[in-house]
This record gives C-alpha cells, sequence and structure tokens, in this order.
C-alpha cells in the first residue's frame, strides 16, 4: 500500500507523462471535478479548454518530466510544487521550456486528483 505522498508523487508523473503523449482521457481523468487552470498572467480555462490546450501545443513533444517535486499534505488535500521540464519539436527546431508549477490535489473517490493548477513565471 502506497502512502498519500507517494500516490500524490505518481499522479502527478503520469499527468506529465499523458501530456507528453497528448492523451487527453489519461488527462481527464488526472483532473478533479470542477478543475481550474490559471496562468501566471491570470488567465483563467476550466478541464474542458486545459484540454484543448494540450491538444494544440504546436509541434512534436518529445518529452514532459517533473524536477523539484515538493509535496505539502494538508487535512484537506495537498499542496505540490515543482518546475515541469518539456522539450517540444517545432519547424525542426527543439523548444526546450522549464515552468514552475503549483497544483493543489483532493482526494477524490479514493484517488488523489488536481483540483487547481497554477503555471508560474520560468526560474531564474
Amino acid at each position: 500500500m502506497m502512502s498519500d505522498r507517494d500516490e500524490i508523487v505518481e499522479a502527478s508523473q503520469q499527468l506529465a507523462a499523458a501530456i507528453g503523449r497528448r492523451d487527453l482521457s489519461a488527462i481527464a481523468e488526472c483532473l478533479a471535478i470542477g478543475f481550474v487552470h490559471r496562468t501566471h498572467g491570470g488567465a483563467v480555462v476550466d478541464a474542458e479548454a486545459f484540454l484543448r490546450g494540450i491538444e494544440q501545443i504546436p509541434g512534436e513533444i518529445l518529452s514532459v518530466t517533473l524536477e523539484r517535486l515538493d509535496i505539502d499534505l494538508l487535512p484537506t488535500g495537498a499542496l505540490v510544487t515543482g518546475v515541469q521540464h518539456a522539450q517540444v519539436r517545432v519547424d525542426g527546431q527543439v523548444v526546450d521550456d522549464r515552468r514552475a508549477f503549483v497544483d493543489w490535489f483532493v482526494e477524490q473517490e479514493g484517488t488523489w486528483r488536481i483540483q487547481a493548477a497554477v503555471d508560474l513565471p520560468p526560474p531564474e
């Protein structure tokens, strides 16, 4: 039996891998009811728009991995912070993208899912 922390790490890694494959149904399974995503610029989207955004990422996604994953377990959920590192090939050029994130996980039906996600400016 895995600890809550291990389950959250696994859920985070599964989401990153699903994004890398553009597996929209697997991504949707990772999202909690009422999911919301906010960019550091302030834009807010729901689950449907979030999935469309991933579907419309230009180019070929080569990889999506997580770095510096930190988890704070709280009575009502879990705060997860880290850096997402993605590599995408666009017009023959590889774009290397690192962006910090904050995710709020909740347990729904015995599974840890993301309720809210925030992209932050790239780390220095």
